[in-house]
This record gives C-alpha cells, sequence and structure tokens, in this order.
C-alpha cells in the first residue's frame, strides 16, 4: 500500500498527524506493506513510517531514492546529471524563479529568505536549507522551482515546452528527478524488489505527479483535493487531505479485514 505525502498523508500544516500515522501503524498486523512515495527529501520521507515504529519502504525526491525502514538499506539511489540542472537552473532564471536542489537529507538555495524556504523547510523537518551561491556544483536528487501560483499559472503551458518532466506537484512548485527517476518506476522497482504484483497495490495520490504510478497499479485512489487528472485515474475517491482523509479511509477498510 503506497501513500504519497504531500496533499496525502499530510494536512494543510504539511504535518501528517497522530490519526493518520496510528492508523498506518496498523497496516503490518494485516500484513500489508506500506510504502511512502514522494517528492519529499529523504529524512521527512521516512517520518510517517519511523516516527511510529513501521517497518516498510520509502521513496523520495520523487522517485530519486528509495530505501527500506528501519534497515536504511539502499534500495537505489538516481542523481541527476550536471547538464539537467543547469538547465532547470537556467529556466528558473529565466522566468524569475526561485530554485532549490535536494541531496539525500538536505536542501539548498541561493537563499533562505523568501516564502519557498518556509514552505520547504516546513514539509523537511523545519531543518534549515543550506544557503549556497553554487547551486550548479550540489550533487542533486531532485530539484524544484517556485514562483506565486498566479505567475506560475501564467507561464505553466511555456514551462512545460520547454521541460515537460518539470511536474507541478504543488500550486507554487515544479519539481523534476533524473531522467526517469519518476515516481511511476520507482514504486515498480520496490514492488518488484518486495514480490508485489503492481495490481495488488493500493496508492493514495493527489498531484499531477501522481498519475502515472497511480495508473500503473491494481487500486488507485485520488484524495478529495486532487486534481481532476488524479481523479481521472482512480476506482475511487476519498475525503480530502485536510479532513485526515487516508486515515478515515484506513480505519474503515481495516475495520472491514477484521470481520
Amino acid at each position: 500500500m503506497a501513500f504519497d505525502i504531500d496533499g496525502t498523508l499530510a494536512g494543510a500544516d504539511l504535518q501528517v498527524s497522530e490519526r493518520t500515522c496510528r492508523v498506518v501503524a496498523r497496516l503490518p498486523e494485516a500484513g500489508i506493506t506500506p510504502i511512502t512515495i514522494t517528492g519529499r527529501a529523504l529524512l521527512a520521507a521516512r517520518l510517517p513510517l519511523e516516527s511510529v515504529g513501521t517497518p516498510g519502504y520509502v521513496v523520495a525526491c520523487g522517485g530519486g531514492i528509495a530505501i527500506a525502514t528501519p534497515s536504511q538499506e539502499v534500495l537505489f539511489r538516481r542523481p541527476m546529471p550536471p547538464a539537467v540542472v543547469d538547465e532547470v537552473l537556467d529556466l528558473a532564471d529565466e522566468f524569475g524563479l526561485v530554485a532549490t536542489v535536494f541531496g539525500d537529507e538536505e536542501l539548498y538555495a541561493a537563499t533562505r529568505d523568501d516564502r519557498s524556504a518556509q514552505i520547504l523547510e516546513a514539509s523537511n523537518l523545519y531543518r534549515p536549507l543550506i544557503a549556497t551561491d553554487d547551486l550548479r556544483s550540489v550533487e542533486a536528487i531532485k530539484m524544484m522551482v517556485w514562483g506565486p501560483r498566479d505567475h506560475l499559472d501564467r507561464i505553466t503551458s511555456q514551462i512545460k515546452a520547454r521541460f515537460p518532466a518539470l511536474d507541478r506537484s504543488l500550486p507554487e512548485f515544479f519539481e523534476t528527478s533524473a531522467p526517469g527517476a519518476d515516481k511511476r518506476p520507482a514504486i515498480l522497482a520496490v514492488l518488484a524488489q518486495i514480490g508485489v504484483d503492481p495490481a495488488d497495490c493500493m496508492g493514495f495520490g493527489d498531484g499531477e505527479n501522481d498519475v502515472s504510478w497511480l495508473a500503473a497499479i491494481g487500486h488507485p485512489i485520488a484524495m478529495g483535493n486532487a486534481r481532476d487528472d488524479v481523479k481521472a485515474v482512480a476506482d475511487t475517491v476519498i475525503g480530502p487531505n485536510t479532513e485526515d482523509g487516508v486515515a478515515q479511509f484506513l480505519e474503515s477498510y481495516l475495520a472491514g479485514s477484521d470481520d
């Protein structure tokens, strides 16, 4: 069973509620292996499972790295080629966007003095972004570019035409990882490693970068707050993240499994 975090497990405050963590912790007792699959850096991606001592798997940085938890065994790690990093940074400069580079666990930006830093630090357990004037020298597992929502609305078609691999994961952010290192091949690789048929996998998501991997599994579920293209590939639409939609669904699902 696989879960996106932002907009799915996490609420509007970017935190995963105690209620949601508690019900996810019950999954192994029901014979279900939990997987978090997220654009967050590895440290924050591990939290929903590790905070309640739940064994499982973590796909972080939009598919750029995956580990088993609690062993921390690395299943794969796919850094972005320097030429792609340069292309994203040049595009950010051209369109007046703020770029952030994700390492395995740390986040790097030219400045911490903007709204993008506040949002990303909140989603990364409030660890401060590392300010650097040389983002091109950082080994990137993932990159995000930020701008005001109305500005991104105006330039989205131009961004996608120039760089189709940039997904608008949140209203104020585009993100990308190494070529081929997105959520779909990542979830398929993890499922293959643990011997689970994708047709037997249930997954939850809300954003553009969730469409392809949800379409590749047997039981895709969209949040009530999800984009229309996510709902279009889903078998089921549940409550929104602001109402602990995943927790509500799992509580009912596990109660039915106990009958």
